[in-house]
């Protein structure tokens, strides 16, 4: 990823996309955390709605952006990717419900590393609070591994893991939405 926002200043279109996302990250993260006994079924369709709704905004995010943000592929590939896993994982439930543990690790794992990209660009930018979407994308990561290190601890285990970390990229969203809305405002 070379830059955040490039092109003739800081012209971030469809600043609000990133905060949809934040708002439905949390919202999973709530439901998962407000009913853990819920069974795998409801976890499998929950994320997998939740991934597919992510990759199509991710996609609407870097078309959008095409122009003014130079690492816009950054942005298609993560939404491509979301929007295939979220397809699949809506095709073929039984399955996920199987590999959720690890298939929701992976795509965590990603999104840790993008977010910790994403806080490079905002350094470079000159955001003075870009450390703490650097801790975010950290968290992210370790949260990811924690589930790949003990799938078998459990639904329950899982459902509380993936709920924090998706509270944590929640958060990330919607504080980096209103970054780039600010970031739009000061072209």
């Amino acid at each position: 990823m070379n830059e955040l926002v490039g092109g003739l200043g800081y012209a971030v279109k469809n600043w609000w996309m990133s905060l949809l996302l934040g708002l439905l990250y949390i919202a999973v993260a709530l439901c998962l955390l407000f009913s853990p006994v819920s069974s795998y079924v409801a976890l499998s369709i929950i994320f997998s709605i939740s991934i597919l709704a992510s990759g199509i905004l991710e996609i609407f995010f870097a078309a959008g952006n095409k122009k003014t943000i130079s690492s816009w592929g950054w942005y298609l590939a993560g939404g491509i990717i979301d929007l295939l896993i979220g397809i699949y994982l809506v095709f073929y439930p039984l399955v996920s419900m199987e590999l959720i543990p690890f298939i929701v690790a992976f795509w965590l794992m990603f999104r840790g590393f993008t977010l910790c990209g994403y806080s490079t660009d905002l350094k470079r930018y000159g955001t003075k609070d870009w450390g703490w979407y650097l801790v975010f994308g950290i968290l992210a990561i370790l949260c990811s591994m924690a589930i790949i290190w003990q799938p078998g601890l459990g639904a329950v285990t899982v459902l509380y893991m993936l709920s924090l970390t998706f509270l944590i990229i929640g958060c990330f969203r919607v504080i980096f939405s209103f970054e780039l809305k600010r970031l739009h405002k000061n072209k």
